[in-house]
């Protein structure tokens, strides 16, 4: 008497109209639930993984599908294969140890696992506070960053140099192993999927391979470079891990405060003191600029905290950065003493003057 097949919809616990994102979710949740190794000893369960499995199979090709779909088990004929072509890495799940790892720890030892999967170095982040003139000028500066470089002892195998693994006895060094009766492989959890047993530990990292260091960096700040803003220096955070592109270094520039100018976007601000003589009857009065002193004529009745321009003596021109301005703001600052003749000319000011 032959057994009676589950609806595959059924088995994965999904509606007839799942989308492609759905089945994947389906198939995970129930994969890590039945998988073998989790249930050691259950033959139900290791049959519940196989018919997950099969469904998956099935309904994640859409040409089985559609014939799945028309005409059920009965649409397949006799020695039909479902896992017939079918490719975990097509079917959107990536590599089995991505899907299984998570229940095991990881598949190995940390150096297997290292010696197979290769994995980008992270990024490092750094504050930098740089002065006002180097900024607007732009400048070259040597560091001491604390990174982690690939161990030169062992070349980031994390093993001792000329002792080689040997291959790994629960594969035989194929890296990878059938699951359940299944015709698809998944990696070895003793060697990582490597095919080879890990040797002593190198002395120098003690098997991490790699080691920390103050790494000798140089970082070009870009002139015009505004506070707040962030540099990146390519491939100069830590190394990567068995073969990994390194990570990268990210700048966080602060700005220090001038003492004369202060930034507003591409213009420079600057205070000009004048006396209440020149504010009133006009003349001329130095302003320092980022090439040094420029002089500019104050029009007569010129009044505290209006701005002068000087067209083309802000922040330098830079790519897709027009040139700056430079305002002078004045600032009229009365004489702290007076002697009897000028306070007397004052008072007489005032008389002709300040009249109600």
């Amino acid at each position: 008497m032959s057994v009676k097949k589950k609806d595959y919809y059924e088995v994965l616990g999904v509606s007839r109209d799942a989308d492609e994102k759905k089945l994947k979710a389906a198939y995970r949740r129930l994969a890590r639930k039945y998988h073998p190794d989790l249930n050691k000893g259950d033959s139900s369960a290791e049959a519940k993984f196989k018919d997950v499995s099969e469904a998956f199979a099935v309904l994640s090709d859409p040409e089985k599908r559609a014939q799945y779909d028309r005409g059920g088990h009965a649409a397949f004929g006799a020695g039909f294969d479902p896992f017939s072509g079918f490719d975990v890495r097509a079917a959107g799940l990536g590599d089995l140890a991505d899907l299984f790892g998570g229940m095991f720890g990881g598949f190995g030892s940390g150096r297997g696992r290292q010696a197979s999967r290769a994995a980008r170095g992270n990024d490092l982040k750094l504050e930098l506070a740089i002065d006002f003139m180097e900024a607007i000028h732009g400048t070259t500066l040597n560091l001491r960053v604390p990174r982690q470089l690939t161990c030169d002892a062992c070349n980031g195998t994390g093993e001792r140099a000329g002792t080689g693994g040997t291959a790994c006895s629960d594969c035989a060094g194929q890296g990878h192993r059938t699951q359940a009766g299944l015709p698809f492989a998944i990696p070895c959890r003793r060697c990582g999927g490597s095919g080879r047993a890990p040797g002593p530990p190198c002395g120098q990292c003690r098997g991490a391979g790699r080691t920390r260091i103050e790494d000798k960096v140089k970082a070009r700040i870009p002139a015009g470079i505004k506070d707040g803003s962030t540099v990146r220096l390519a491939d100069k955070g830590d190394a990567g891990s068995a073969g990994g592109p390194p990570g990268d270094l990210y700048l966080s520039i602060r700005v220090k405060d001038h003492p004369l100018f202060r930034r507003d976007g591409n213009d420079l601000v600057c205070e000009l003191p004048i006396g209440i003589a020149a504010a009133a009857l006009g003349g001329t009065a130095e302003v320092p600029t980022l090439d040094g002193k420029a002089t500019i004529q104050i029009p007569a009745g010129t009044r505290s905290g209006q701005r002068m321009r000087l067209a083309g003596k802000g922040v330098p021109a830079g790519k897709n950065r027009p040139v700056g301005d430079l305002y002078a703001l004045i600032q009229i600052h009365p004489p702290k003493k007076l002697d009897r003749r000028s306070k007397a000319l004052l008072e007489e000011f005032r008389e002709l003057n300040d009249k109600g």
